[in-house]
């Protein structure tokens, strides 16, 4: 399939140029730095928007330790941090 897109996520800070990626590894990118963000901040509820089912479907269906997308771990690890 390939990595049609290149992908910049632009914060606070500046930038993080996320070089040639799926759509779907940008989608989780942009949830994990946003989660991160949150983390810092103390908030304690929140909800996160996204247009991408299938990474919603992969977040829930997997879990920090059974998924092999690394970036799903970590989304994982910061939620049950918060439990």
């Amino acid at each position: 399939m390939g990595y049609p897109y290149s992908m910049s996520l632009y914060n606070a800070q500046g930038s993080r140029f996320l070089g040639k990626c799926s759509v779907f590894d940008a989608e989780l990118w942009g949830i994990l730095d946003r989660l991160k963000l949150i983390q810092r901040r103390g908030h304690d509820r929140v909800i996160i928007y996204t247009d991408c089912l299938e990474v919603v479907k992969a977040i829930r269906q997997s879990s920090s330790t059974s998924s092999n997308s690394a970036l799903i771990r970590r989304i994982h690890n910061i939620l049950s941090q918060e439990n």
